[in-house]
């Protein structure tokens, strides 16, 4: 069984805020409307205006600001997925052949540095999509599991 990548679980992190803020945001603004047509139903001028901006107006405001972040974050989100799932596939391929160590799958990858590269291929190592070897010299050097299997949604597929 596979565990989840950190990146894959910060998505989700941001995936759940972002539905949350779309719920709370599209309550506040149906309270806002609501309030807003209660505050009509007063007799005096100044408690109509002052409904209209406490129940109606802020309400609204808050809420399509609630909604507008939420859906960012949502899409944030995605857009980390499409990521995530575009540079495992790029480091699957990058690890065909007799493997490479960490430096070199941040040099071929345009990867800001070894340490990053490294920490994803150890994520790979964790979901048994790539190897680790001590090569004779004590270099640590990734190669990819099981030559000639995709992995695709935790289904070894040949």
């Amino acid at each position: 069984m596979a565990t989840r990548s950190t990146g894959t679980s910060r998505s989700g992190r941001f995936s759940l805020v972002g539905n949350t803020l779309v719920t709370v945001g599209a309550l506040a603004s149906a309270f806002g409307a609501v309030g807003w047509l209660s505050a009509l139903r007063s007799p005096s001028i100044l408690a109509v205006a002052l409904g209209f901006v406490l129940y109606g107006l802020v309400p609204l405001v808050v809420g399509v600001g609630l909604v507008w972040r939420g859906l960012g974050l949502i899409e944030e989100a995605e857009s980390a997925r499409r990521v995530d799932a575009v540079s495992r596939a790029a480091l699957l391929d990058a690890l065909r052949g007799d493997g490479l160590t960490a430096r070199e799958v941040a040099v071929k990858l345009c990867l800001p540095n070894a340490h990053e590269a490294e920490r994803v291929l150890d994520g790979l190592v964790r979901e048994d999509l790539a190897k680790l070897e001590v090569t004779d010299d004590g270099e640590l050097v990734y190669r990819r599991a099981g030559a000639g299997t995709f992995v695709f949604m935790n289904r070894d597929i040949n």
